[in-house]
């Protein structure tokens, strides 16, 4: 099975939780604009930190966050 762009993994959970992007990156204090970019797949890079902080907000571990995502590489 392929890995997940972890950019749509976010972006699964994100909407599972019923939260909207301007909320997850607000509460992640991240650019509501870069994380757009990052579950489209237009930006992929996105650093340790805060994917840590949107792991936080999403309620799962960030080794959950990453595992079976393209990122885990």
């Amino acid at each position: 099975m392929e890995p997940e762009r972890l950019g749509e993994k976010i972006k699964r959970l994100r909407q599972e939780r019923a939260l909207s992007q301007d909320r997850l990156a607000i509460e992640s204090h991240i650019d509501q604009s870069g994380l757009s970019k990052f579950e489209r797949g237009k930006d992929r890079t996105m650093g340790e930190i805060p994917l840590r902080r949107i792991a936080e907000v999403l309620n799962v571990t960030f080794e959950d966050l990453i595992k079976g995502t393209d990122f885990e590489r």
